[in-house]
């Protein structure tokens, strides 16, 4: 049986949740692995340890470069300034940008192709507000000072720049809520 990682000072709480949602278990090993095999775990571990580390120490320096490194060779434009919340599971890997200034809840889901972007101008200027265990589908686009609810699912390919409240299901270009069914089912492995 591996070390527990959780007793392990190493890894915040944060990063625990993060690496749960990619992992089989709790131990060591597991995490390794899920760190080396895995793009979406190495980006939120390097994530993590970017913003706990300052950007003096030798420490710092390192796991930013390495951040910066895999954010170029994935298409990935997340900075480290973004306020993701824990549990963040990303499955399939490229092309997913997401606003500086956007906040993103607790054990969220996001696919490819993703983004989630800042108006700069109108009614909605401003950046989204999204918030626990929402899935958003492949290819979608989330914009403006926008709020999006708990347990929402936002489908592929859908184009969003209103609030949802939460438990719906958004569909479509212009999106349109068709259900009140929310994630429910699709977010796994929730660690809190």
């Amino acid at each position: 049986m591996g070390k527990n990682y959780t007793s392990i000072n190493f890894f915040s709480s944060d990063t625990r949740a993060d690496l749960n949602r990619y992992s089989t278990n709790y131990s060591f090993k597991s995490f390794c692995k899920a760190v080396l095999t895995h793009p979406g775990a190495r980006f939120m571990f390097l994530y993590r340890k970017c913003q706990e580390t300052s950007n003096k120490s030798i420490f710092g320096l390192f796991y930013r470069f390495w951040f910066s490194r895999i954010s170029r060779r994935s298409a990935i434009e997340i900075p480290h300034a973004c306020k993701l919340g824990r549990g963040l599971y990303m499955g399939h890997f490229k092309a997913i940008i997401i606003n500086q200034n956007a906040k993103i809840g607790v054990n969220c889901n996001i696919s490819q192709g993703v983004t989630i972007g800042r108006e700069s101008r109108g009614k909605r200027e401003g950046s989204p507000k999204i918030g626990d265990r929402v899935l958003i589908g492949a290819n979608s686009v989330v914009v403006g000072n926008i709020s999006i609810g708990d347990d929402v699912l936002i489908a592929p390919l859908t184009f969003v720049n209103f609030d949802v409240p939460a438990n719906s299901v958004v569909l479509g270009n212009p999106a349109k809520i068709v259900s009140n069914k929310g994630s429910h089912g699709y977010i796994k492995k929730i660690l809190i």
